[in-house]
């Protein structure tokens, strides 16, 4: 099934309210119910429980979860009957089981995510134990269960209102790089009215650095989709430039916080609006394009802008208006106007990349 066929409204009702991931979780759950009470599974709750863990908010990421759940069983069920077979079902051997299972998970890079499952089903297999199951039994059963749990919440996850997470990294740095417009525009607005907001700027910045890491997290389950090509190599080109304009974002805004009164920005007021606008529109508009909302911007308004802002660099200099100001203004200045026409510039660029990425 595809939510395609719905209304924007109403998809934007169901993403809001987690309609669909909830839906999709609970038809897991009762799937997978069915299925263990067809093949019988004595304690088939655990591959219930299972498919509720692994029914994630998009293919990839159920992939994920399903490798370090069903690894996490199967080093924690390993430990769990040699301890048993060694040392009975006594606490020295717990102790052990438990220690060898999350020393080896973390050891193990791709089974970092996976300590914490196996330590508890290590414990299952020697404390949950009956009288006439041997340990090898137990952890067979439970490592069987696990797997119907995460082959029914995948089969779920791939045919009910799919959704992929190559479509969330997307929508990620859309809402970067429109963060980063606004955190541009907040830089440039602080500074020309003299008006800074420690408030405003820290809520973007925390904002835009928390996206880049969950788009960071998409990305790799985008992998697990198996879905590579010009729009993964979209993706990894996009979050590198947008990490590197938030580089240059994070310089204007150590400049703007301890920059403060009449200077010589307010030589070039004019140059310094049109960057505003134009820097944020093109921004803005990228933002709207990768949510497949319209066409890659123009930059003719930002060329305009910069070459405009450099001229009237080139006539301040001639003049020699620094001149007239004391060094630690004429530092904070250029040290601005750098970081700003590097952002513009690297702005420019991301747009150039991505448009001859989609010729190709």
């Amino acid at each position: 099934m595809s939510a395609s066929i719905l209304s924007p409204s109403v998809k934007r009702l169901v993403k809001r309210l987690g309609i669909r991931h909830a839906g999709r979780t609970a038809v897991a759950a009762v799937v997978t119910q069915l299925v263990v009470t067809a093949l019988n599974l004595p304690q088939g709750y655990w591959a219930v429980i299972t498919a509720v863990i692994v029914m994630q908010a998009n293919i990839g990421g159920s992939i994920r979860a399903a490798w370090a759940r069903l690894l996490g069983t199967g080093v924690g069920a390993a430990m769990g009957i040699v301890a048993v077979h060694f040392g009975g079902v006594t606490w020295p051997a717990l102790g052990l089981a438990v220690f060898a299972t999350v020393m080896v998970c973390t050891a193990v890079p791709f089974l970092r995510e996976s300590s914490r499952v196996g330590g508890i089903t290590a414990v299952i297999v020697l404390l949950a134990g009956h009288g006439n199951l041997s340990a090898l039994t137990l952890g067979l059963d439970r490592f069987f269960e696990i797997a119907v749990g995460i082959i029914t919440a995948l089969a779920v996850s791939m045919s009910f209102f799919p959704s992929r997470a190559g479509k969330a990294v997307s929508f990620g740095l859309a809402k970067i790089f429109q963060d980063e417009a606004a955190f541009f525009s907040l830089m440039l607005d602080g500074r020309v009215q003299d008006a800074y907001s420690d408030r405003q700027a820290f809520v973007l910045k925390d904002r835009i650095v928390r996206t880049i890491a969950r788009c960071r997290d998409l990305r790799r389950e985008a992998n697990l989709e198996g879905r590579g090509g010009e729009a993964a190599a979209a993706h990894i080109l996009l979050l590198f430039r947008a990490e590197r304009l938030f580089e240059h974002l994070l310089a204007m805004d150590h400049i703007a916080c301890e920059w403060h009164g009449e200077g010589l920005h307010s030589q070039l007021t004019g140059e310094l609006a049109g960057l505003r606008q134009s820097v944020g529109a093109v921004l803005s508009a990228l933002g709207a394009h990768l949510r497949k909302a319209e066409a890659l911007p123009d930059l003719a308004a930002l060329e305009t802008a910069v070459a405009g802002a450099r001229e009237k660099l080139s006539a301040m200099r001639r003049e020699r208006a620094p001149a007239a100001y004391g060094l630690s203004e004429v530092m904070h200045f250029f040290s601005f106007m750098h970081a700003m026409l590097a952002c513009a510039a690297e702005t420019a660029e991301i747009v150039g990349r991505l448009r001859t990425l989609e010729r190709e």
